[in-house]
């Protein structure tokens, strides 16, 4: 019990440190009247499962690259993380592109827009998957897809109540940095990659 509890801490820390920007983004499509709010929550759900789909094609690398290498990938977020927190600057940058409409339009613009995001999404997903098990990877997807509804519920009601919605983002946004390097140094801790690191920089120093 105390695994699963843990698993889904990781992967609500996951969840959330690296879909800050689509939250936003959900908050201003959502307060726009000519989205439909089935194709906004449709294309957040499809752009997330590609998102996933694409992670786990990417973490099948573990089979042929040894685990400690890949580990090495946790570098990545830890990156993104300082560097967010080096600049202070905000996660959602890009404009909205188009208005729904009545067609699959909405669905389509949603979904496209939440996979250009997902940059992040993929740095940090891909050596997460990699160094778990098959069942947690399993667990680690389904409460994505779970925190998904959640995102996108929350995101409605903040428009609902419109006086909520502007702090949300700046105090996210101070979180989001160190949420990135803690995940990304947990990734390197799981694998043999900072032994890797190590290993070669121990070599110069005296015996």
């Amino acid at each position: 019990m105390g695994h699963i509890l843990s698993l889904i801490g990781i992967a609500t820390a996951a969840f959330i440190s690296t879909n800050i920007d689509d939250f936003v983004m959900l908050i201003a499509i959502f307060a726009d009247p000519t989205w439909r709010t089935t194709q906004i929550v449709a294309g957040q759900f499809a752009g997330m499962i590609a998102l996933i789909a694409i992670s786990l094609v990417g973490s099948l690398l573990a089979i042929i690259v040894p685990a400690g290498w890949l580990g090495l990938l946790g570098l990545l977020p830890i990156a993104i993380g300082l560097d967010r927190l080096l600049r202070n600057r905000a996660t959602l940058d890009r404009p909205l592109a188009t208005s729904g409409d009545g067609s699959g339009s909405g669905f389509i613009a949603v979904a496209l827009m939440t996979v250009s995001n997902g940059g992040d999404n993929l740095s940090l997903y891909i050596p997460l998957f990699s160094v778990h098990a098959i069942g947690d990877v399993g667990l680690f997807c389904v409460v994505f897809l779970l925190l998904t509804a959640l995102w996108c519920v929350i995101a409605h009601a903040m428009v609902r109540r419109r006086h909520l919605a502007p702090p949300m983002p700046r105090w996210t946004q101070a979180i989001l940095p160190y949420a990135m390097i803690a995940l990304g140094g947990y990734i390197l801790a799981k694998t043999d990659a900072l032994a890797l690191v190590l290993r070669p920089l121990l070599r110069f120093l005296p015996a």
